[in-house]
């Protein structure tokens, strides 16, 4: 059980490094093409690298032994987390205040954790509870601008609380389904919402690129996201709902950081509170002494 607990620990971790840098190049590429669009493509190339892991794993068998109702699960699981929240998400950004919005979106772990304990009956420990609070102060210390509160920031809300409930959902799940079997349905049943979507919206123009070097982003973003998926999916199939997405946070220090080195964007004393608050946070949810344990074994010297 300790030994469940810390890997899921590292590899929240590792998933909270990868979003933070995801973050940070979809920023740059998501400027190239129709955000939904380019959305869509990301996840057909993370579908493609997850399923051709599938393939080399020899994880077929387990596929076609899962019941309809699994299959079901995994259909709802691709619908409410891999395209609808996408969709509203991009346009709640779109109709403006990103100040709130991207506030709603950080506190994600606020919801998981609420859906943790009516789904999973998850309760969560008071040292949690606690790191959670000061996690949120910290999100609350890097809002500035427009306090804009509007459609737009109501459809990132419902995003996020979508976002949040698939996440338990796929928890719930990984008790019997192989967690790379999960990740590829939701970015295949995903994909074909989103293609579905953009149809009826007439939007399938959109997908005309025009340089080499979207497409080169694509690749990186493919690549980092199906990274990301192998490890948060599988971490989640050891750590409770609220540890987890709360551990996510540090990914918006990574961002932060890299920000400031490349694009020189300067981080103000309030920021830097916050990043603080978050740090702090994240140190406390997933437990100092899990740190130690984790990774100090890698880092003994062997022979002295």
């Amino acid at each position: 059980m300790e030994s469940n607990l810390r890997k899921g620990i590292a590899l929240a971790l590792l998933a909270a490094l990868i979003s933070g840098f995801s973050v940070f190049i979809n920023g740059v590429a998501i400027k190239l093409a129709d955000p939904v669009a380019y959305t869509l493509l990301k996840n057909v190339g993370a579908f493609a690298l997850l399923a051709a892991i599938i393939l080399e794993c020899g994880e077929l068998r387990h596929i076609r032994s899962l019941s309809r109702k699994q299959w079901m699960t995994l259909v709802l699981i691709g619908v409410i987390g891999g395209s609808i929240p996408f969709a509203m998400f991009f346009y709640g950004l779109k109709l403006g205040g990103a100040a709130v919005s991207s506030f709603i979106f950080r506190s994600l772990f606020v919801f998981a954790g609420v859906f943790g304990y009516l789904i999973l009956k998850e309760e969560p420990e008071p040292r949690d509870v606690a790191a959670g609070f000061a996690i949120l102060i910290g999100n609350a210390l890097l809002v500035s601008g427009d306090l804009q509160l509007g459609l737009g920031q109501l459809l990132v809300l419902g995003a996020t609380m979508l976002w949040a409930l698939e996440y338990t959902l796929s928890r719930k799940a990984l008790s019997d389904i192989a967690p790379r079997t999960l990740m590829a349905s939701r970015m295949l049943f995903g994909s074909v919402v989103l293609l579905a979507t953009m149809g009826i919206g007439g939007a399938l123009g959109s997908f005309a690129l025009t340089s080499i070097e979207t497409i080169q982003w694509l690749l990186l973003t493919s690549v980092a996201l199906g990274a990301f998926m192998m490890a948060w999916y599988t971490s989640l199939k050891y750590l409770p709902i609220l540890k987890a997405a709360s551990i996510l946070a540090l990914g918006g220090i990574v961002t932060a950081v890299l920000d400031a080195f490349f694009l020189g964007k300067a981080v103000t004393p309030g920021e830097a509170a916050g990043l603080f608050m978050i740090l702090i946070g994240v140190a406390a949810i997933a437990g100092l002494a899990a740190f130690s344990r984790t990774f100090a074994p890698h880092l003994q010297v062997r022979g002295s």
